[in-house]
């Protein structure tokens, strides 16, 4: 799953008027993730991501888009790193911030869809 994700990465590409936006990063190499959302009837109806990185964290930012496409927003709010690594069948060590990065960009976007909903933007 890794290798299919980095070579054939699903939902990449920017989102115009996305419900929410997210990043997270990995400072210590510089991997960086964006992930866009559109909301309806409080699900994640398309979820599209940007992310700059290691092959890795291109995978782990694709298989967190299929594994958050048509769940509820709380659902999103909740995603945990080892939830995006399971998609992939694992990490190697050395590269499992991929997972906690796109976790955290994942979970982001939906902390700021929910500020926009309740007019906190």
């Amino acid at each position: 799953m890794l290798v299919d994700h980095f070579l054939n990465p699903r939902n990449a590409g920017l989102m115009r008027d996305a419900d929410g936006v997210g990043e997270d990063e990995y400072e210590e190499c510089g991997d960086l993730t964006r992930f866009y959302l559109r909301v309806r009837d409080e699900r994640a109806a398309e979820v599209r991501f940007q992310t700059y990185g290691c092959g890795p964290t291109i995978a782990a930012a694709s298989a967190a888009s299929e594994l958050c496409t048509g769940r509820s927003i709380e659902d999103v709010v909740n995603l945990k790193a080892e939830d995006v690594e399971s998609a992939l069948g694992g990490l190697p060590d050395d590269r499992r911030h991929a997972a906690h990065v796109a976790a955290g960009a994942l979970r982001g976007a939906a902390r700021d869809y929910l500020r926009r909903r309740d007019g906190h933007v």
